[in-house]
């Protein structure tokens, strides 16, 4: 771990860097949009041919942490940091200096951060490799997922299960007074608390496994973006939990509840096997069942089982001789495992004295939700288990702000027009909800005046069909959207 004087040696290069708008926004200005976006699929030639004309520290600093070059010690820039990058072991070499890891900029529009990691796969402008066991990966889409979902609430402690490089702490340290952060891989940590000098920050840096270092304690708020692989075996630290099918989602959801203060929130990424025969939100409910939480799971994507293991073979830069063996092999365990599918979602707990638990597909959503976003859910959720069925029959409906009713009118052979399909178009995240037609009708009569009772019977009067039918869908939808926040559902008078 870094010793006193290093992190001392951090901050002056902080402001080092900062000086020379070697930032998110700086690197973006000087290599341009198209360039810029090419870096995060591992391109680098578009960069390369940005930089070949120019030069100064920026540039010299792109060139030797981002595009991964190698620069002559004699060509560098005035004021360029060799001292400090070598007292903190980011630069090896002589004549010929390289850096050992890719220091990114990162940070929020108010904000600057550096993120420590290793070269991906591509390593830049240098030799493609496969990753090392104990790779630490640096910002990708998944970190960028559980930043964007996890509730931004002021907090006393958080926890970040598995931190690898940093990234949810940096997040965390924006809300919470005190940051703990685990990994069971040593190199992570030196990663993670590079980062964190170096973006002025300092957190509670423990290695072990998972919850292991904070075995007793409790916290506000606990992130996870753990090394949910569905693989055989163990192969890279950050990706592999070496536990067999998807154990790792159904061990987390079993501990992190006895971790989390009341009114805490648990936010992590998980995949989870479809198996054959099985519905897939069964098998993932069972693991909450029981744990006093009450439990939000979303599954964003779905993959066939070539198709992931294609993903993750490509991720780490594989491409040996054994390669086709390796992918046989992983197949082959996931068609012992009965996979017809895995799921990728992410699972919000909070613990709760009358659990619930929503289980529900977002792969069609608009976008994905942010933070505010999913605290909302929740409270929609919790919303839900205040109304049983008869209970639901006398609450008032209002359709809530924002709600666009989108009406089609269809021409008739006859040169008429006739009454479409209609859609609910909400203004955040969620996405679209196709109305049939007793939907339709009731929706325009929750005004926020009538109860659900209410509702139903003048939906069956205008339809002139039978209110028992009108009354079987009507409950079944209503509560649907008001589950997704569609509607508002007060207690009548």
């Amino acid at each position: 771990m870094l010793t006193p004087a290093q992190v001392q040696t951090a901050t002056r290069l902080r402001q080092i860097f900062l000086e020379a708008g070697f930032t998110a926004d700086g690197v973006l200005g000087l290599l341009g949009a198209s360039a810029y976006a090419a870096l995060a699929r591992d391109e680098f030639v578009p960069a390369r041919r940005v930089l070949q004309d120019k030069a100064g520290l920026l540039v010299d600093l792109v060139r030797l942490f981002i595009v991964d070059e190698v620069l002559d010690a004699h060509d560098l820039s005035e004021g360029f940091p060799v001292a400090e990058l070598r007292s903190l072991d980011l630069i090896e070499g002589g004549e010929q200096i390289h850096a050992v890891v890719d220091v990114r900029p990162y940070g929020e529009p108010d904000t600057d951060w550096y993120v420590v990691s290793d070269h991906s796969a591509g390593r830049g402008a240098r030799s493609r490799h496969e990753v090392a066991v104990d790779h630490v990966l640096g910002v990708g889409g998944a970190s960028l997922t559980l930043a964007r979902i996890t509730p931004r609430i002021p907090v006393d402690r958080a926890l970040d299960i598995g931190t690898g490089c940093g990234v949810q702490a940096l997040h965390l340290s924006r809300h919470s007074r005190d940051v703990v952060a685990t990994d069971n891989n040593p190199r992570a940590l030196l990663c993670a608390q590079l980062t964190a000098a170096l973006s002025g920050y300092r957190w509670d840096l423990l290695e072990g496994s998972f919850l292991d270092p904070v075995v007793g304690e409790t916290f506000d708020l606990i992130v996870s973006n753990p090394p949910f692989v569905i693989s055989p075996g163990h192969r890279y630290t950050y990706r592999d939990s070496g536990l067999a099918a998807d154990e790792l989602g159904r061990q987390l959801v079993g501990r992190i509840p006895q971790y989390l203060r009341p009114g805490g929130v648990a936010v992590f990424l998980a995949n989870w096997l479809h198996i054959r025969d099985q519905d897939w939100r069964e098998r993932v409910t069972d693991w909450v069942r029981g744990s006093g939480c009450s439990a939000w799971i979303a599954q964003r994507e779905v993959q066939e089982p070539a198709e992931y293991v294609g993903l993750w073979l490509r991720d780490a830069g594989h491409a040996g001789p054994d390669q086709d063996r390796r992918y046989e092999e992983w197949l082959q365990a996931l068609e012992e495992w009965g996979t017809t599918a895995i799921g990728f979602g992410w699972i919000v707990l909070t613990p709760s004295s009358e659990p619930w638990i929503q289980v529900e597909d977002v792969s069609t959503a608009k976008r994905q939700p942010g933070g505010a976003e999913v605290m909302e859910s929740l409270d929609h959720f919790q919303c839900l288990q205040k109304f049983d069925a008869v209970a639901m029959l006398s609450g008032i409906p209002t359709v809530a702000a924002g709600v666009v009713l989108q009406e089609t009118q269809l021409a008739t052979s006859d040169g008429h027009w006739s009454g479409g399909p209609a859609t609910l178009v909400h203004p955040s995240w969620r996405q679209d909800e196709f109305l049939d037609a007793v939907t339709k009708v009731m929706i325009n009569l929750c005004d926020g005046q009538r109860t659900v009772t209410q509702v139903i019977d003048d939906a069956a009067a205008q339809l002139q069909s039978d209110p028992d039918e009108v009354l079987a869908i009507g409950l079944f939808r209503l509560r649907e959207l008001v589950g997704r926040g569609f509607l508002h559902l007060a207690r009548g008078h």
